[in-house]
C-alpha cells in the first residue's frame, strides 16, 4: 500500500530572510518543487496557488516575484500569461539565449547568412555551396531565421 503523503503544509519551511515558503519535497533540476495532485504531476508553486487563492485560468500561469523557484508563498505568487512571465524574466536579466553561430549545431557563420542574404544566384547554387537546404536558403533571405542580423 503506497504511503500517503505529509500535508502541503509540512513540505515546505519558512526562509525568514526573504519569507519565501521552500519546498523541501520533489525538487526538480530547474529548482521547482514537485508534487502529485489530482493524480498528476504538478509543480508546487502551482498547487500552492490553488491551494490558497482558488483555481488557475486557462493561459495564465503562476508566476513568482521572488524568483525563487521552489518558493511555494502564496504572497510571492500572482497569475500573468507566459508573455508576461517573459519579459519579467528579460527585465530582470535572467533570459539567456544563444542565437545565430553560437548555436553549437549551426553550420553558417553570421558573414555567410549576410552573403546568402546579398547573392543574386538561385537557392540551388546557394545551398550547394554553403551546404544546406533550399528551404534553409529561402527562410534566411526572408529573414525568418537569423532575424537578429
Amino acid at each position: 500500500m503506497p504511503r500517503k503523503a505529509p500535508p502541503f503544509d509540512e513540505r515546505y519551511i519558512p526562509e525568514p530572510m526573504s519569507g519565501c515558503f521552500l519546498w523541501l519535497d520533489g525538487v526538480g533540476a530547474t529548482g521547482y518543487g514537485y508534487l502529485r495532485h489530482r493524480g498528476k504531476m504538478w509543480r508546487a508553486h502551482r498547487v500552492s496557488w490553488i491551494l490558497h487563492r482558488g483555481e488557475i485560468p486557462k493561459d495564465m500561469g503562476v508566476l513568482h516575484k521572488c524568483d525563487t523557484p521552489s518558493c511555494v508563498n502564496p504572497d510571492h505568487l500572482y497569475l500573468g500569461t507566459q508573455k508576461e512571465n517573459s519579459a519579467d524574466r528579460e527585465r530582470k536579466g535572467r533570459g539567456v539565449y544563444v542565437r545565430g553561430e553560437n548555436v553549437g549545431n549551426a553550420k553558417l557563420t553570421e558573414a555567410q547568412v549576410l552573403a546568402i542574404r546579398s547573392d543574386t544566384r538561385s537557392e540551388s547554387s546557394i545551398m550547394k555551396d554553403y551546404d544546406i537546404s533550399s528551404p534553409h536558403v529561402s527562410r534566411i533571405r526572408k529573414r525568418q531565421s537569423w532575424k537578429h542580423i
